[in-house]
């Protein structure tokens, strides 16, 4: 079931966002002083099915952008403003947003791809935790190391003694 709702975000936010947004989603071509859409996929991961975000933007600052989204009815963005709906339960494969600015085509196409199945694996061991060794398990390195350092100290000073009295 796809269900849509709209909320108003300012154009700053949407456009400070918009450089993650383009990397894993798609706009139409955007000018400056224009209206664009923008729209992107994410994975709800629990029930693995996809939630498409698409994002109504009104660059212009001096009028407002009629936006048209699925052959309903018209969605009036002021200037400088923005308006996002988001799709649901979108199922994987290719889902296409029927969008026109204006009058002008402004469609969006996008792949979901969300009910991939993680698989886990056993440990190599044949069932047995595989574990990392603990800081300070192996204390005879530790102590070598430590007296190894406690002589060049002392020799150090030794040194230090001749040389300056």
């Amino acid at each position: 079931m796809v269900v849509a709702r709209a909320r108003r975000v300012v154009a700053a936010a949407v456009l400070a966002g918009a450089v993650g947004t383009l990397a894993a989603g798609t706009a139409s071509a955007a000018q400056p002083g224009a209206a664009y859409v923008l729209a992107d996929v994410q994975c709800d991961t629990g029930a693995g099915f996809g939630v498409v975000d698409v994002t109504l933007v009104n660059d212009d600052a001096q009028s407002s952008a009629v936006f048209v989204v699925a052959g309903g009815s018209p969605i009036e963005v002021g200037a400088l403003s923005a308006t996002a709906l988001t799709y649901t339960g979108v199922a994987d494969g290719a889902f296409h947003v029927a969008v026109t600015v204006d009058g002008a085509d402004a469609s969006v196409n996008l792949s979901v791809k969300c009910a991939t199945a993680v698989e886990v694996r056993p440990s190599p061991r044949g069932g047995e935790a595989a574990s990392l060794p603990v800081t300070g398990q192996e204390t005879t390195w530790g102590l070598a190391i430590g007296g190894v350092l406690v002589l060049a100290g002392i020799a150090a000073s030794l040194l230090a003694r001749r040389r300056y009295s």
